[in-house]
């Protein structure tokens, strides 16, 4: 018999709901984050039998004790399996081995070549589910900061009870990265560049969503990482990585390049349901906010520099939200807080939040410097080749001034995404793959508007 678990708002002014209503929903109606009433934890019997089990299977053990009885057994392993056929190594997100004690996680293999996409796959299959299920159409509604855009296009681009407006930084993501999205040519499909951040583009879609008519009068839905079933996704591949590794009686740490603090917010969640990782490491680019929230407890906006790795090229992490919830398990505290921020750009945590975060994790940031040096020096020593993301990853980690036995970098995104920035560093375009070199030849389809959320919502309005 399954679990009707509930889901609540981290400010706490909005009802419980569950599972299905939280992936539609998205953003809650009083502004904040869902998060379920519980962690389910996994009793160490069945992570033992993990080492013995596909990625799909892993999956379905982790994923299910979130999901209630809206989903059957055999069709949340269908959607699983659909999602990841069009994954392109059978392991899913394999790890690359560096040396004797530091890792890769690949998770670059789906279509879109970016970590999105395992997540994206596997929503567009739920959704889809859920849709042809009450015979119903939805209008979908997302930022991003390069890699959230393409995947979730890709993922919905032939399902017709949807259409999608996805919207990105006017001239502040990589080529590739625009091709992606901007290549696809589907009548359900509309690509917004917005004059302005990630952040800007984010704001608007809050805003948009902060109207409860007009979203449910649209059935408006989220794609980003405010969406609890993208974190959900994200949570298997920590299980999956420790299950490949033996990595009992040593300490283990992950090191994740940060942006909107969901990647590493589900490393978060796999050590609360049980998973043994000894620290989490917020991987920052010289938009250092998470950085330096670590060490004052000051949390301020700063004007966002753009980088060679615009994933992380976020002041606004909107993630960490959920952190800050199930630290202090005060919605108040959560509401004063992000009340601060919107009226001041900047909110001061406790001393004892702060403790209870250094727990758990760690923060360096990484210099544009280091992320090239690094790019180089991986690829001489090792014949490996980063992109800028990965390597602000693997530098950060090296900062760590504890050492452990085990240290896994997320690997986000594939190197051709970021062909320029990587072929000046290392001489070499071997690793451009034929799929890319056709997007760079696709014409593209795109709409540029201004930095306004009542020109976007016009726009929007204008194409349902």
């Amino acid at each position: 018999m399954k679990n009707n678990i509930k889901y609540s708002s981290t400010r706490g002014k909005s009802v419980e709901l569950l599972f299905k209503d939280v992936i539609f929903e998205g953003l809650a109606p009083d502004g904040g984050l869902y998060v379920p009433e519980t962690w389910p934890k996994l009793e160490k019997k069945t992570l033992s039998r993990f080492s013995g089990m596909s990625y799909q299977q892993i999956a379905f053990e982790v994923i299910s004790p979130y999901i209630d009885s809206s989903l059957s057994d055999d069709d949340l392993k269908n959607i699983i399996d659909k999602a990841y056929s069009s994954f392109d190594h059978p392991e899913i997100t394999p790890l690359n081995k560096i040396n004797d004690n530091k890792y890769l996680l690949e998770l670059f293999h789906g279509p879109t070549y970016a970590f999105k996409d395992v997540a994206m796959q596997f929503i567009s299959q739920l959704m889809g589910f859920y849709l042809k299920q009450d015979d119903r159409s939805l209008n979908i509604l997302g930022a991003t900061s390069g890699d959230t855009g393409a995947a979730a296009i890709e993922s919905f681009k032939n399902i017709k009870s949807v259409k999608i407006f996805i919207l990105h930084p006017y001239n502040k993501i990589s080529e590739v990265q625009r091709k992606f999205m901007t290549t696809i040519k589907s009548d359900n499909v509309f690509n917004i560049a917005v004059k302005g951040s990630f952040d800007d583009c984010q704001n608007i879609i809050k805003q948009i969503f902060s109207d409860q008519s007009y979203k449910k009068n649209n059935n408006l839905t989220a794609i980003n990482s405010i969406n609890w079933a993208r974190i959900m996704c994200q949570i298997v591949y920590y299980f999956y990585t420790i299950s490949r590794l033996k990595t009992t009686g040593k300490r283990v740490l992950f090191s994740v390049p940060t942006g909107n603090f969901g990647d590493i917010l589900a490393g978060y969640i796999a050590l609360k349901m049980g998973l043994d990782i000894d620290m989490l490491n917020i991987a920052t680019n010289e938009n250092d906010i998470l950085t330096r929230t670590l060490t004052s407890g000051e949390h301020e906006l700063r004007k966002v520099k753009e980088t060679t790795s615009p994933s992380i090229d976020i002041q606004i992490s909107s993630n960490f939200e959920r952190l800050l919830f199930d630290i202090s398990k005060d919605t108040e505290y959560v509401n004063k807080l992000m009340s601060e921020l919107k009226k001041t750009g900047k909110y001061t945590l406790c001393n004892d939040i702060i403790g209870q975060i250094k727990n758990h994790f760690c923060s360096y940031s990484v210099s544009e410097d280091e992320v090239n040096r690094t790019i180089s020096e991986i690829y001489e020593n090792h014949n490996i080749i980063l992109d800028p993301h990965t390597a602000v990853g693997f530098a950060s980690a090296g900062k760590c001034p504890e050492n452990y036995d085990l240290s896994i970098t997320l690997s986000t995104a594939h190197p051709a995404k970021f062909k320029d920035t990587v072929e000046k560093l290392i001489s070499n375009d071997s690793f451009v793959t034929e799929k890319v070199k056709k997007l760079m030849q696709s014409d593209e389809q795109m709409i540029i508007l201004e930095n306004n959320a009542t020109v976007v919502q016009d726009f929007i309005s204008n194409n349902m």
